[in-house]
């Protein structure tokens, strides 16, 4: 899940802070990063996968070639 900085609302110093999503009764969150601003377009590579499937392919291959060459 994805949410922008400039989406979230500001809010003064008396507030206890800003709920982003509700979380059920047994769920947690596993882990929170920091990411910088993509386009559209690299982020819908992403999220089908493909991308990051494409260029783990690529760098084993490359990985296998330069091993074997050795």
């Amino acid at each position: 899940m994805r949410m922008a900085v400039a989406d979230l609302r500001v809010m003064g110093r008396a507030t206890q802070g800003v709920k982003l999503i509700n979380i059920k009764n047994n769920d947690s969150i596993a882990a929170v990063a920091k990411v910088l601003h993509e386009d559209e377009e690299e982020i819908e590579e992403v999220e089908n996968g493909t991308e990051i499937e494409n260029n783990n392919e690529e760098n084993n291959n490359e990985e296998n070639t330069n091993q074997n060459q050795e």
